[in-house]
């Protein structure tokens, strides 16, 4: 399996400031793998208490990192 990196998700790593390897990481090893539109995939990993969320679509053995964000943390209250 080979991991590219779209032109907008190379973008967002450096305007979010996610580092590459804890995208790499969310996409070999997720916490949490399910479907979305567009047969791309949602894989989520936390780091300290933040979620790393990562759009995924794959092409064959490559897997193409659509866009990786953090999610909001939601309010207990």
């Amino acid at each position: 399996m080979s991991i590219k990196f779209s032109d907008h998700a190379t973008r967002q790593l450096k305007a979010r400031k996610i580092s590459k390897r804890d995208v790499i990481q969310t996409v070999k090893n997720p916490e949490v793998k399910s479907k979305s539109f567009k047969n791309r995939t949602l894989r989520r990993r936390r780091f300290g208490s933040k979620m790393l969320e990562v759009v995924t679509i794959t092409e064959g053995s490559t897997i193409i990192v659509i866009t990786p964000y953090y999610l909001e943390e939601e309010d207990e209250n």
